[in-house]
């Protein structure tokens, strides 16, 4: 939490408008009694201006001595203390004004009961003072605590999702590169093709780390040149489509979750045959959730061979839609008719 700057308080415009009031009523309390003498008027003023005197420099000794980081607990009985010392010296002031100057009657005189009395009344009065001071503080406080741990929170889930978006695989770098060489000397044309191809691939990891939500059409146009960059390792043992509604295509979804379902599907899936198989993409909107579906010809191996992994692929999208829509998302994995699906869903149109 960043340290509490009491300075940015509005502490005078309180204080000043608190202690004027109380000269205001103490005022018109005189001129409603009929009792509006000068002697009584300066008793008055001095009585609210001792205690606006003694008020400030009770807060200057509490944060002298960081009174506001104390708990509320441990502040009790020294507020209940500094409040009966800053009454007792602002109640001595005013009793020797008044045997200075007397009262209306002229007298100097002031017996012990009305020093008692004046006593617990500016004591009150202070410790009212005090309970305001410091319920506004810790109120302020707290506020601000609140809005640290929130912006503490999404500093947190942005560093998550920015380390989680944009994992390339590096082996299918080295291998597309590999595979655009050797393709030069045989297709020069589609070799740079394909040379933009992973150059917009590269690009697109690397920018979407500032977003955390892109177009859906824009992550299908890197699934496909993904797919594409494939196709020049696997050739016919990869066919793929990708299906979706026009009208789905500028609806904003996490980035590089489909290019990682792909991606799986076929290292997991195609590579792992020997006639290799299809990569389905499809996209569509069912009720309030928008359905992600990437199939592949195969079946789903729950134990990888010795030296693979499933790697971080799905933990990797369950974490970020977790971050992003809670329990609004979700990733489901299953088998049907020698396929493996993944199909994820999301809100649909969620900002």
């Amino acid at each position: 939490m960043n340290e509490y700057h009491e300075d940015k308080s509005p502490f005078w415009a309180f204080q000043l408008g608190g202690w004027s009031l109380l000269l205001l009523i103490t005022l018109g309390g005189l001129l409603y009694g009929g009792n509006a003498d000068w002697r009584e008027i300066t008793l008055s003023v001095a009585l609210v201006a001792f205690g606006l005197l003694y008020s400030t420099l009770f807060r200057y000794f509490i944060r002298r001595n960081s009174w506001l980081a104390k708990t509320p607990k441990k502040l009790l009985l020294p507020v209940i203390v500094g409040s009966l010392l800053v009454g007792a010296l602002w109640t001595g002031s005013f009793t020797l004004l008044h045997f200075l100057i007397g009262d209306s009657t002229g007298s100097v005189s002031y017996t012990l009961q009305e020093y008692i009395v004046t006593l617990i009344n500016n004591y009150f009065i202070i410790l009212l003072w005090s309970l305001i001071y410091f319920a506004y503080h810790y109120f302020r406080i707290a506020q601000i605590a609140r809005v640290e741990r929130y912006r503490t929170e999404a500093a947190i889930r942005d560093a998550q999702l920015n380390t989680l978006k944009g994992q390339i695989n590096p082996h299918f770098m080295f291998n597309s590169l590999n595979n655009i060489r050797a393709l030069m000397l045989e297709d020069t044309e589609r070799s740079r093709e394909m040379l933009t191809r992973l150059s917009d691939l590269l690009r697109y990891s690397m920018t979407i780390t500032e977003e955390k939500e892109v177009a859906l059409k824009e992550e299908l146009e890197v699934v496909h040149d993904f797919l594409e960059l494939n196709k020049v390792q696997y050739e016919d043992r990869l066919r793929y489509s990708i299906d979706m509604d026009p009208s789905l295509s500028e609806v904003r979804i996490p980035p590089m979750i489909i290019q990682i379902l792909a991606e799986n599907s076929v290292k997991h899936g195609i590579a792992n045959r020997p006639g290799g198989g299809k990569v389905e993409v499809e996209v569509q909107k069912k009720g309030d959730s928008l359905s992600i579906e990437v199939r592949n010809s195969g079946t789903w191996n729950l134990a990888p061979k010795k030296g693979e992994s499933h790697g971080i692929g799905l933990p990797n999208i369950r974490r970020r839609l977790q971050i992003i829509y809670g329990q609004d998302a979700t990733l489901h994995l299953r088998e049907e008719n020698e396929k493996v699906i993944a199909e994820i869903n999301i809100p649909y149109g969620k900002e």
